[in-house]
């Protein structure tokens, strides 16, 4: 009996290799393909919105109707001279408070703008906030890493659309609907 259960899995071998490369080429085909997808759809979401079309102050008022639509509560655009680097502040809804800096870029986003968001967030009306970088662009390698340093939450581009879309959110409400988040690779920012 045993000789011949051997026999078998000796012819049958090619046979399920071949098969799993398939599995495995049709699965990698699919994940490519919706990502391709998702890709469109940020960038028809950016579109529709206008976004390269804005000028800064606009852009932070995007910023902040994202976070009433995200079930913020008491937001309102700072932006301007003298707001200490901050344009936007909110309250989560489960009452953590959020400064929001908005960066309107046509060019990545380099180490010092990072920076100087943080300094402003030492300031002591904004020690207590959670920090948010929204960006129109990317940020560059370096100011990715002084980021993550600084437990800032990056929305740049891509998110930016997500959130445009609703597959992302911001603070406790979570990511939503779970399908749309996945469209893209995971963000280094959470």
């Amino acid at each position: 009996m045993i000789p011949l259960a051997v026999d078998f899995l000796a012819s049958a071998w090619p046979a399920v290799v071949v098969a799993a490369v398939l599995v495995l080429g049709v699965g990698a085909a699919v994940v490519v393909g919706v990502r391709r997808v998702g890709a469109r759809y940020r960038v028809e979401a950016l579109r529709r919105a206008g976004v390269d079309a804005l000028d800064p102050a606009l852009f932070e008022e995007l910023a902040a109707e994202l976070l009433r639509r995200d079930g913020f509560r008491q937001v309102r655009v700072v932006g301007g001279a003298g707001d200490g680097g901050v344009d936007v502040l909110g309250v989560a809804p489960d009452g953590r408070p959020y400064a929001i800096q908005c960066k309107y870029y046509s060019r990545p986003l380099g180490p010092g703008g990072v920076r100087d968001f943080v300094g402003a967030l030492q300031a002591r009306r904004y020690r207590e906030h959670q920090g948010v970088l929204v960006i129109s662009n990317r940020l560059t390698a370096a100011a990715m890493r002084a980021a993550r340093e600084h437990d800032l939450v990056v929305i740049d581009r891509d998110r930016l659309a997500d959130w445009l879309l609703d597959a992302y959110r911001l603070g406790s409400a979570g990511r939503a609907p779970v399908w749309a988040a996945r469209l893209r690779p995971p963000s280094p920012w959470g």
